[in-house]
């Protein structure tokens, strides 16, 4: 396994092509249900505030969604993430609509900004209308759990990449891998994956820029040569799905 270093996804390199975090302003994190995008735009957040880099924290995921990061903000609220999210009395409407004090945030600058979106095309497209607030200054990341039911197969991967894109209006620069079971998650498991996820890479051409892993199980993917972001646990997780 590779020490996950922010600073060193700024080099370019031949295992990476050129990934890179820190010199874009946006982050978007877009995945399907289960997938742990959640957790990791919380968990990327409190690494770049721990490098004394402004960060602010955007939850987006407005459509169908299994958790909002404004439901658990009280599990991450001692790290002081600035966290911009709609009210609480939205809660309930499914529907593709922000507060009008989004864009203002988007707009700010001077802070690295995290993006969690919806995971589906209606939900991601949601962001589309932010266009030209995001500009070209972005990575947009799709996280992969290839131990959930819509990213099993490399056919699916490919699939849900295309119907992101063409609902956001946005091209997908970067996978993320996060295959887990949570806490039956095994290092056969995890290469069985990544060996997915590495094909759909190879035939795509859009480069993993690192995997997430739970902060206990490191271990597990010594093998693997990407970098990992070791992961605290803040989102309940969604029942196994057993084979």
């Amino acid at each position: 396994m590779k020490e996950f270093e922010i600073n060193n996804l700024l080099k370019k390199s031949a295992g990476y092509r050129g990934a890179n975090l820190l010199n874009k302003e946006f982050n978007i994190f877009a995945g399907r249900i289960g997938s742990g995008k959640t957790e990791i735009a919380i968990n990327l957040a409190i690494k770049i505030k721990s490098l004394g880099i402004n960060c602010t924290l955007f939850d987006m995921d407005v459509v169908k969604p299994y958790i909002r990061i404004r439901d658990i903000k009280e599990l991450f609220a001692s790290y002081n993430i600035k966290l911009v999210a709609p009210p609480d009395i939205t809660r309930a409407i499914d529907l593709p609509i922000y507060p009008k004090f989004i864009i203002g945030e988007l707009m700010e600058r001077g802070s690295m900004k995290i993006l969690d979106v919806g995971g589906d095309s209606y939900g991601a497209g949601s962001i589309a209308q932010f266009r030209k607030a995001i500009g070209e200054s972005y990575n947009f990341l799709f996280v992969v759990n290839t131990r959930r039911p819509d990213t099993a197969t490399k056919k699916d991967i490919i699939k849900a990449i295309a119907e992101i894109q063409n609902s956001a209006k946005m091209k997908i620069t970067h996978i993320v891998f996060n295959t887990n079971l949570r806490w039956k998650t095994t290092s056969d498991v995890i290469k069985e994956g990544f060996n997915i996820v590495k094909s759909v890479s190879d035939e795509t051409g859009i480069p993993i820029m690192f995997g997430g892993i739970d902060e206990n199980g490191i271990e597990m993917v010594d093998s693997i040569d990407i970098p990992f972001l070791p992961l605290k646990l803040f989102v309940n997780p969604l029942p196994i799905l057993e084979d």
